[in-house]
Parts: structure tokens; sequence; C-alpha cells
């Protein structure tokens, strides 16, 4: 089952001021934190025709508005960067624990 975003502006974040992240806790940085190589098969199949270096994040994070849809609403949330789901991204809470952290002792 998908869901429709339904989330607060913060949770896309500012594609002015990605930050790289672990444990991203907005879009944009989701984005931002991509190896380069998941980035380059992303904006290849995304926006065929396009080199990576020629895709801004905010061209991507306007897809993923476009896109509206999440896999799950716990978290980390998974949302879609395609229409088909082929390429996702997750989105953490800043208050979460990691898992590793929740299941210690």
């Amino acid at each position: 089952m998908t869901y429709a975003h339904s989330f607060s502006p913060d949770f896309y974040g500012d594609p002015e001021n990605p930050q790289r992240s672990d444990r991203p806790t907005c879009i944009v940085d989701a984005l931002a934190s991509l190896p380069e190589d998941r980035w380059s098969e992303l904006i290849r199949d995304v926006f065929p025709g396009r080199r990576p270096e020629h895709v801004a994040l905010d061209e991507v994070l306007e897809r993923v508005i476009e896109t509206n849809t999440v896999s799950n609403l716990d978290v980390p949330v998974e949302v879609w960067i395609d229409n088909d789901g082929f390429h996702r991204v997750r989105v953490y809470d800043a208050l979460s624990p990691p898992a590793e952290a929740r299941a210690a002792p």
C-alpha cells in the first residue's frame, strides 16, 4: 500500500542548503546524500537524455512532489522519486534513535 504526501514543509527541506547525512531528516538531504552512482542512475532513468551534473537538486525535489507517493508512514519514511517507485530515498525522524540503538538492551 502506498500513501500520498501529507507532511510539513520541513519534511521537504531547503534545496539551497542541502546537508549530507547517513540519517537524512528531509527529502532534500536524502537526495544530497545519495552516492554519485545512485544519483547518476536516478537522473538517467527519471530525466532521460540529461546529464547528472546538469540536473539540479530542486528539479528532483519537484519530481518527488509531483510523484506524491510514500511507501509507509512510519520512520524511516520511504519516499518515491519516480511514479514506479523504482527510485526511492529514506527520510528519518530527527528525534528517533537509529534502529540498532533501539534494539540494544
